[in-house]
Parts: C-alpha cells; sequence; structure tokens
C-alpha cells in the first residue's frame, strides 16, 4: 500500500511494490515520475529557477544534448576554452588564441578539400627531420606549390633552391650561402659544390657568375644526378684556359 507520512520533520511519499513509480500529476495530467529506480523525469524544467552549481555529470550518460552532424568518442579533454577567449584543441589549456596541438608525428592542423583540383593548405609537424615540412600549401593533383620546412627552408619552384657566393683562389672558401654544404677544389678552375638538399630531379634551372671577363660552366655531377653535386670550371672568355678566380657565384631554381 503506497502511503504518505511525516517523520522528525521528513516527508516521506511511499510507492509500494518493487516496480512502482511516484507521479505528480495537475488536472489529472502526469508531469512528473520518480521510478522505483530513482530516475526522475519531468515534461519540463524551467531552468530559470535553477540555482547553485551543478554536480559533475557523465557525458556517457547523458542523452538528447549532442548537435547534429557531432559525434565524439573522447576519453580525455579534447578542446577547452579558457576565461580569455582562447581555444585549446588536444590541450587543457591554450598558449595562443588557436592552439592546436598533437604529441605524435601527425597532422596538427589540416584544411582540405576533395573537390577537383583545389589548392588546399596543410600545418602539420614532421617528426625531428630538418626537412620535414611545417607548413604546406598543395594542390589537390598536383602535389606541393609551396613548403616551409622545419630547418628554416622555403621551398617551391619559383624560388632559389641553393645559391653561393666563393673564393676559388688559394684555399677555396664560401662567403655566404643557402643550402650548400662545401665547396670541392679539383685543381685549376676547376670546383664541385655540394648541396645540402638536393633537387628531387634534374630539371633546373643556373646560373653563375664570375669576376675579370671570367666565365663559370656548371656540369651537373653523374654519381647525383639530382643535385647532390654541381661541378663548375672556370676559363678565360678568349683562350677558355681554366683559370681560378677570387668571385665566383652560382645559383640554381627548381623543386626540392
Amino acid at each position: 500500500m503506497s502511503t504518505i507520512k511525516s517523520s522528525d520533520e521528513h516527508l516521506t511519499l511511499n510507492a509500494d511494490g518493487s516496480s512502482k513509480d511516484i507521479k505528480f500529476q495537475a488536472n489529472g495530467v502526469e508531469k512528473a515520475s520518480i521510478s522505483s529506480a530513482g530516475a526522475f523525469t519531468s515534461t519540463t524544467i524551467d531552468a530559470t529557477k535553477l540555482t547553485g552549481n551543478l554536480p559533475a555529470i557523465s557525458g556517457a550518460a547523458l542523452t538528447g544534448v549532442g548537435v547534429a552532424g557531432i559525434s565524439s568518442s573522447a576519453d580525455a579533454t579534447a578542446m577547452t576554452i579558457d576565461s580569455s577567449e582562447r581555444i585549446g584543441i588536444g590541450r587543457t589549456s591554450a598558449g595562443s588564441f588557436v592552439d592546436v596541438y598533437n604529441t605524435g608525428n601527425y597532422t596538427g592542423l589540416r584544411v582540405e578539400t576533395t573537390v577537383g583540383a583545389e589548392v588546399t593548405c596543410q600545418l602539420k609537424g614532421g617528426g625531428t627531420s630538418g626537412s620535414a615540412n611545417v607548413l604546406d600549401i598543395r594542390d589537390g593533383s598536383n602535389g606541393n606549390l609551396f613548403e616551409v620546412r622545419q630547418d628554416g627552408r622555403v621551398v617551391s619552384q619559383s624560388n632559389i633552391g641553393m645559391w653561393v657566393n666563393f673564393n676559388g683562389t688559394g684555399t677555396v672558401a664560401i662567403r655566404d650561402s643557402y643550402n650548400v654544404t662545401s665547396i670541392g677544389d679539383w685543381g685549376t678552375g676547376d670546383y664541385g659544390i655540394y648541396i645540402t638538399s638536393g633537387f628531387s630531379n634534374t630539371n633546373y634551372a643556373y646560373a653563375s657568375m664570375c669576376q675579370d671577363d671570367r666565365i663559370a660552366t656548371l656540369n651537373r655531377d653523374n654519381t647525383n644526378p639530382q643535385g647532390g653535386r654541381l661541378d663548375v670550371s672556370v676559363a678565360r672568355s678568349w683562350d677558355a684556359a681554366l683559370t681560378d678566380n677570387e668571385t665566383i657565384s652560382v645559383l640554381a631554381i627548381g623543386d626540392m
């Protein structure tokens, strides 16, 4: 038998039976109920009447609070918005206004389309290698158009792949350079330029210059067809005799 009783200022509503609910009605219509398992159900909740803090609620127990098209199986904090309106993805705090973080060697932030040959942008961490890309701007069908690598090099078809200015007299010495490891001296007027990161194919363009009416001729090293080394020969313009030169400059442009 169900009862209503008061004891020591406690009001007890008791629905007698193992599967009986306590029901609340208005004008004969049920508005809320408490099941025998303790679950409270209500047709409406007036949020304006709620005060205080809600207790911790397990997301696994919530239903009907999602947004169409969004699902989550995260077992830890996946995104944080702090009091400064900074957003951290993959972090429990944000170091900048949008902070995307991944501890593995995977893409950190990727914006991509698969429609036609649209240009896409990819920001990623590529591990510990200096040649790994930090920023790619790529064409869906033709590969990377523009790259920024971890060693600070900016790579594209329109960029200079390497350049060097060196003294070819006495002990050969590099004055300044980009993407050049060292210079080899093969004899009078004959040098080798060792490129730190070679070209991806042999279809690159190059130019050279030296002083005192001398002509510098470049040849690809046959053992490094992808541009691991460029051989330079300097000759006098009037009789083609090889000669050392104090100022020799070389640059090359192509796919890296």
